[in-house]
């Protein structure tokens, strides 16, 4: 950590901020004046940012800079044991959203701060030293945190939106490009343009990345391998495994075993 840092007001460096939300319980549009560390405790959320729609699997997080845009949707009983990061300080994070692993370490940390903010009669210098102190490794630990390219580029022109939204509710579907033109009313070549120009990605790398997002959410769900493949909509589950290891440098199963170490 930097002294400029170190040397700044401790106990604003990191603010926790905790609530819980129902199933499917949507947090309108929003917007804050310090970064957010997202992060859900308990169960799976949906972010939608200006440009990406971003599925956070648990034991994972989403950063979002001061000032973006987000809205939330809940895709189960959810518990946020979230961190509001003081905009000098989060600036060494660089001014994207990104998803970041959680360790274990992080976890109770967050939840230990957010505990510490709700005493109704606490210790109050005990209470700031140990919310100092937490706050420094919070920091520390979201810093050196191994980041997960896992974000869908979200395109705005409503034709695309309508696929893209479809293939979200459903993602089980196989349509190509030929059979969306005749549903949307457009040339298959110019959806394809459409796609490369709007979320920088092919038709199929966008529904590449969109199966290794929520991949990612139902392996940490515990759902088996040819479980995810069926739903994703693969004939076998080593032909969806050999497209993961393209994306992540590992099977899902490696990756399973990954997350259950941290």
């Amino acid at each position: 950590m930097s002294d400029s840092l170190i040397q700044s007001d401790l106990s604003e460096l990191v603010i926790g901020l905790s609530s819980e939300h129902s199933y499917r319980e949507i947090t309108p549009t929003h917007t804050h004046t310090r970064a957010q560390f997202l992060y859900a405790s308990t169960g799976n959320i949906q972010v939608f940012t200006p440009n990406n729609v971003w599925i956070v699997p648990p034991m994972c997080a989403l950063w979002i800079p001061a000032h973006v845009e987000h809205s939330v949707i809940s895709l189960s009983h959810v518990k946020l044991n979230t961190a509001l990061v003081e905009v000098n300080a989060a600036a060494l994070m660089g001014q994207h959203c990104f998803i970041i692993r959680v360790s274990n370490l992080l976890h109770e940390l967050l939840i230990r701060l957010n505990e510490i903010e709700q005493e109704e009669t606490p210790n109050i210098v005990t209470s700031q030293e140990l919310s100092r102190s937490l706050q420094i490794l919070i920091f520390e630990e979201i810093h050196r945190a191994n980041l997960l390219p896992i974000q869908i580029p979200w395109p705005k022109d409503k034709r695309l939106l309508k696929i893209c939204q479809a293939l979200l509710h459903a993602p089980n579907h196989s349509k190509d490009l030929t059979d969306w033109a005749d549903d949307i009313g457009a040339s298959s070549r110019t959806l394809m343009r459409m796609f490369q120009k709007e979320t920088g990605l092919s038709y199929r790398a966008w529904v590449q990345q969109m199966h290794i997002a929520l991949a990612l959410s139902k392996i940490a769900n515990g759902e088996s391998i040819a479980q995810i493949s069926e739903s994703l909509g693969y004939t076998n589950p080593s032909a969806f495994s050999a497209m993961f290891k393209r994306h992540l440098g590992k099977t899902p199963q490696q990756f399973r075993s990954a997350a259950m170490s941290l």
